[in-house]
C-alpha cells in the first residue's frame, strides 16, 4: 500500500506543469525505485544522475566549510537536473528544460510529501 503511494506520488510530481519527468533514486546503489515522465530515458537519467550526487559524497571533505549539500542543479544544453535528498537514504531527480516555467514551490511542497513517505518505508 505505502510503496503504492510512493509511486503516485512520483508520478504527480511528473505530471506537473514544466517537468518532463523525475524518479525516485536509493543513493548509496543508484538503482531507482519509481520513475514517470513524459522523455524516454527517465530511469537512465536518474541512474546516471545520482553518480552526481555519491561523487559529492565521495568529496564531501572538500565542501565542508560549505556545509551539507543540499540541493544540485546541473544545466545543460537543452535541459536541466535537479536532484535533492528526498527521505533517508533517497535522492529525488527530476528533469526539466532550460526555460520551462516550474511552479517551483509546488514542487517543494511536492518533495516533501515524498520525503514523508519515503521514511514510512
Amino acid at each position: 500500500m505505502k510503496e503504492k503511494r510512493l509511486r503516485e506520488a512520483v508520478e504527480s510530481m511528473a505530471a506537473m506543469p514544466g517537468l518532463e519527468g523525475c524518479a525516485l533514486v536509493e543513493i548509496e546503489a543508484g538503482m531507482v525505485w519509481h520513475h514517470a515522465g513524459h522523455i524516454e530515458g527517465v530511469q537512465t537519467f536518474a541512474e546516471a544522475a545520482s553518480d552526481y550526487w555519491r561523487l559529492y559524497t565521495r568529496l564531501s571533505d572538500q565542501f565542508k566549510d560549505l556545509g551539507d549539500l543540499r540541493a544540485s542543479v546541473m544545466m545543460h544544453s537543452h535541459g536541466r537536473l535537479t536532484l535533492l535528498p528526498c527521505g533517508t537514504g533517497m535522492l529525488l531527480v527530476t528533469l526539466t528544460r532550460q526555460k520551462s516555467e516550474i511552479d517551483w514551490a509546488l514542487w517543494q511542497e511536492k518533495t516533501r510529501e515524498l520525503a514523508l513517505l519515503v521514511n514510512e518505508l
